[in-house]
């Protein structure tokens, strides 16, 4: 379903990396947990100033490449459950309009996040074909 999704959002969206594109790229992939007030849904963690976004941003660019699993915990709740990841059907200029979108939007970060900086990780990490640990993604600074 996420390769449907994500062949009509390529076709949709512009190449940029402005936040307009970023935030239709979330509309389309992340709001149906997250939800457009980033009230969460069901077991889906909030966005609102956690490290996950307020951190470094290849914390958040592995985690739209590749998903994350496992114990999340943010304002003393714990999640444990899985996000996919968005590599295979994002390009670069995608991921870094998401992740800049996501980190404007939920942690007051103005830096965007550029495509160089996706590339970087996504070739570092080619190989990868599973989620990140989420303890391992915390080690990041």
């Amino acid at each position: 379903m996420a390769v449907l999704i994500a062949a009509s959002a390529a076709s949709v969206y512009p190449q940029g990396t402005s936040t307009d594109t970023g935030q239709q790229l979330f509309d389309s992939f992340c709001s149906a947990c997250h939800q457009y007030d980033d009230q969460g849904m069901g077991e889906a963690p909030p966005l609102e100033g956690a490290p996950w976004v307020t951190g470094p941003a290849e914390r958040l660019i592995r985690i739209i490449l590749h998903g994350v699993s496992g114990r999340i915990e943010i304002d003393g709740k714990v999640y444990d459950r899985e996000m996919p990841g968005f590599g295979r059907v994002l390009s670069d200029r995608e991921t870094a309009s998401l992740a800049s979108y996501v980190r404007k939007r939920f942690a007051q970060v103005t830096t965007p996040v550029t495509p160089g900086e996706v590339k970087r990780v996504r070739e570092e990490h080619a190989q990868r074909t599973t989620y990140w640990p989420a303890d391992e993604l915390l080690e990041i600074r």
